[in-house]
């Protein structure tokens, strides 16, 4: 088969990580893939060795010129499958496809689940009919799906394949490899509780309320530090917060990882404090490792972690609570048990192999393979 991949752009977020993530898998096994970026990435953008990667040059939000880049790069490379990744790229790849009288197959996979303002809500509905026009409609959790189809986003055609990990990569056999390096490299003792948040530092990841509870827990007596590990528009806000609040020397920022392993595996405890998700990968790939988490219950929060076994849940914006299940998980025991049943808990159901397997079976019945 031949997948032509549209993303806004190509910075590693969630969306993003994902989909080359599946690009590369799916290529791996004798498909022929593209990645295509709308927008050009202003930072350290993803790519790859496997995919090539084409960007439309396209800096307006929604730029004619952009849309006869990308239906001329579809009428050369004649793609089977066009993947719309979120709204944005599903508009472009209806508008081009027509442009370029192209008979492929249009796929969405949709990653978002909250609006983040005004404009959001205005879009949506501008964007609700697309969904219809799509030959597939994917969410990437359950709770997701819930969610749009209670909006009115119905389709037909829709269907949810749950993110994945690679569990190769990803496994407790990283954290035997690094943990004691990197630790020792960014000046954590053998005694430090480290806490860590892998994520872009953008407004809704909440990465203040991390600071909070730090600080709270220091004030408890427990020996909290934080690592925070991702680069983005917020990360000076979130160090100078850090800095007044006399926790510079507690909380590392350790900047944009191409892989993050390494950093992963100096923590004791992974933290997710978002605002809104829908199913992430971060604290996937820290239980994969076999690091607990706390995480917001948002989005698919409940479809990841099972509460009281593999980490906890706690309600959006409650630092008293987040704290709470901090110092349950102090206890290097606790933390033992809970970090084993994660690992096993995402090899058994976030299984890379099954998400590829999924996509590959429904591509493959699209095309009529």
């Amino acid at each position: 088969m031949r997948i032509m991949f549209v993303l806004n752009l190509t910075l590693p977020g969630g969306a993003e990580r994902h989909t080359f993530q599946l690009a590369n898998a799916l290529a791996s096994q004798g498909n022929l893939c593209t990645v295509v970026s709308l927008t050009n990435a202003q930072g350290d953008a993803l790519g790859s060795s496997t995919v090539p990667v084409v960007t439309c040059e396209g800096n307006h939000l929604y730029s004619i010129e952009t849309m006869r880049k990308l239906s001329w790069l579809i009428h050369a490379q004649r793609p089977d499958i066009i993947v719309g990744v979120n709204q944005r790229p599903l508009l472009f790849g209806i508008i081009s496809r027509k442009l370029a009288s192209s008979s492929a197959k249009l796929v969405s996979i949709f990653h978002t689940s909250y609006f983040l303002g005004l404009k959001d809500r205005v879009l949506n509905i501008l964007y609700r009919p697309l969904f219809a026009r799509a030959d597939a409609l994917i969410y990437v959790s359950q709770n997701q799906r819930r969610i749009w189809e209670e909006r009115g986003y119905r389709s037909d055609h829709a269907t949810v394949i749950h993110n994945g990990v690679d569990h190769w990569q990803f496994s407790p056999r990283s954290a035997d490899r690094w943990r004691e390096q990197t630790r020792t490299a960014m000046g954590f003792g053998p005694l430090d509780y480290v806490i860590g948040m892998c994520a872009r530092f953008f407004p809704e990841k909440n990465h203040r309320q991390l600071v909070d509870a730090i600080r709270i827990l220091r004030l408890r007596g427990f020996p909290a530090k934080g690592l925070l590990v991702g680069g983005g528009p917020t990360q000076r806000d979130v160090e100078e917060y850090a800095r007044s609040g006399g926790l510079r020397e507690h909380v590392v920022f350790a900047g944009m990882q191409e892989d993050v392993r390494p950093s992963i595996s100096a923590v004791d405890v992974g933290v997710l404090c978002s605002l809104g998700e829908t199913l992430p990968l971060a604290p996937l790939e820290m239980m994969a490792i076999g690091i607990p988490v706390v995480i917001s219950d948002v989005g698919g929060a409940t479809e990841i972690v099972r509460h009281g076994e593999t980490g906890f849940l706690f309600p959006v914006g409650d630092t008293e609570a987040l704290v709470c299940f901090l110092e349950k998980l102090f206890d290097p025991a606790k933390r033992k048990a809970f970090g084993v049943a994660a690992s096993e808990f995402v090899a058994a159901n976030f299984a890379a192999e099954r998400m590829v397997e999924g996509y590959n079976d429904l591509f493959q019945a699209l095309v009529g393979e």
